[in-house]
């Protein structure tokens, strides 16, 4: 039984966990706590980590020189081919425990065996799958109780018919899809007709402004508990986020919301978890809700650690608290995990950051860090990765690139890390602290032009 962090230290840290992962800093508890051994990503992780954790990190960023969006098991296709040219021997003899932080390919395994080493990977926990298909999800919610938005499959997005069906602003979906890709505001004729060519549609009602998501963890003895909220910061056009587009999250924002719709929340949360549990999935789990008044609608669960979970597992360790994103991978490979319940995560905020231009190549950026806004200026006070390191009145610059990549439209130009809110009680704009922020990390990057 793993229930402390002595417990990782003494049962986790001599396996050697091999983590693959959209960007590193999805990865910082597990680096934190000395989990890893090595990462796998197609963004490269802030310069000075590999040395800080004593952890081999490879990234396709680092072999391209570009740093792009979104990121996904295809930028780790692209890498795998050069990995025992990169690893050499470094890895001969070796053996590794998978953590994938979402996707995980078949094959990959045999790239990392080519360097030599054995790659150890636990098996897909349950028949979930049906969960990936957003229309699918919907039917599965409404049959376990849980509400949802008015909503319906279609062919092509007829704009008139479906107004008198659900109103006169509506969402359009991809069904299979994720991160806000894939997600649309129809409020007109014209939004309809500039849909990308997609067959089918799965078109929903608008369900509120507000968007919370709730994580919860599936344990190895099938009992599902509810973790806690955050709010869901996105659409904010200015780091760079189309509607529907994950721009951060907010841990102190929920405390703010009804009760009402909290335990609203909660009780949807448990039907989601007893159902994921008879399914057979074990781990990590997340539900978007939108939030209108004392009402929630249940949106989408994923069934994987989140583009948040570091943050989460950032705020568990402040709390002397086993990080959620360890215990899902001790159980993945046989550990039975125990996680302290009680008050809910709170005083943690990310926001994302995106390249507003064209592609172009990044010629002068800050090195990551501990910053504190004077003058309009963020100005560098000491080293430091996350949260754990960063006091009020700062903030972190985490998931930069280097200077000389070349940034193609909507990739990261790094995030914002923070005790403070930055936005406003939606999520759905900057508030004047977080328009300062961003203003002043895009004021200490400069771009030239990408030769032809």
């Amino acid at each position: 039984m793993i229930a402390s962090l002595d417990d990782v230290e003494r049962l986790l840290c001599p396996a050697g966990f091999l983590g693959t992962a959209p960007r590193p800093l999805y990865l910082l508890p597990l680096l934190r706590t000395g989990c890893l051994a090595g990462t796998l990503t197609p963004e490269a992780a802030d310069a000075g980590w590999a040395e800080h954790f004593g952890v081999d990190m490879f990234s396709l960023e680092e072999q391209t020189g570009c740093r792009t969006a979104p990121l996904s098991g295809r930028d780790l296709d692209a890498l795998m081919p050069r990995l025992p040219d990169l690893a050499g021997d470094l890895w001969r003899g070796r053996e590794f425990r998978l953590a994938a932080y979402g996707t995980y390919r078949a094959h990959w395994q045999q790239a990392v065996e080519g360097t030599g080493a054995r790659l150890l990977v636990p098996p897909t926990p349950g028949d979930w799958e049906l969960v990936n298909d957003k229309a699918a999800m919907r039917e599965w919610f409404r049959h376990r109780g849980v509400p949802t938005p008015a909503d319906a499959v279609v062919p092509t997005v007829d704009y008139p018919a479906l107004r008198r069906r659900f109103g006169a602003t509506f969402i359009a979906q991809k069904p299979r899809s994720f991160g806000g890709d894939g997600t649309h505001l129809i409020a007109d004729e014209d939004a309809a007709r500039a849909l990308p060519p997609q067959e089918p549609w799965l078109v929903s009602a608008y369900a509120g402004d507000t968007t919370l998501a709730y994580y919860g963890f599936v344990a190895r003895d099938g009992i599902a508990t509810v973790i806690g909220a955050a709010l869901q910061l996105a659409g904010i056009a200015d780091v760079g986020a189309a509607f529907g587009q994950y721009a951060g999250s907010d841990f102190h924002a929920p405390a703010l919301l009804p009760t009402a719709v909290l335990a609203r929340a909660r009780d949807a949360m448990e039907r989601i978890g007893e159902g994921l549990s008879d399914l057979g999935y074990r781990g990590i789990f997340g539900v978007d809700f939108a939030v209108c008044e004392e009402s929630v609608a249940a949106l989408e669960v994923n069934c994987r650690a989140l583009g948040s979970t570091w943050l989460l597992g950032e705020i568990e360790l402040a709390a002397d608290r086993l990080p959620t994103l360890i215990r899902h991978f001790a159980e993945r490979h046989g550990h039975s995990t125990l996680g302290k319940t009680g008050q809910e995560p709170t005083g943690g905020v990310q926001l994302a950051v995106r390249h507003s231009g064209p592609a172009q190549r990044l010629l002068s950026a800050p090195a990551g860090g501990v910053y504190a806004l004077e003058d309009g200026r963020l100005v560098f006070r000491r080293a430091g990765v996350g949260l754990l390191e960063c006091r009020t009145d700062e903030c972190v610059l985490a998931g930069l690139p280097r200077a000389g990549a070349v940034l193609h439209p909507k990739g990261m130009l790094g995030r914002l890390v923070t005790r403070r809110p930055l936005s406003t009680p939606d999520g759905r704009s900057l508030n004047t602290h977080g328009r300062s922020l961003v203003d002043a990390l895009r004021g200490l990057c400069t771009f030239g032009e990408v030769a032809a």
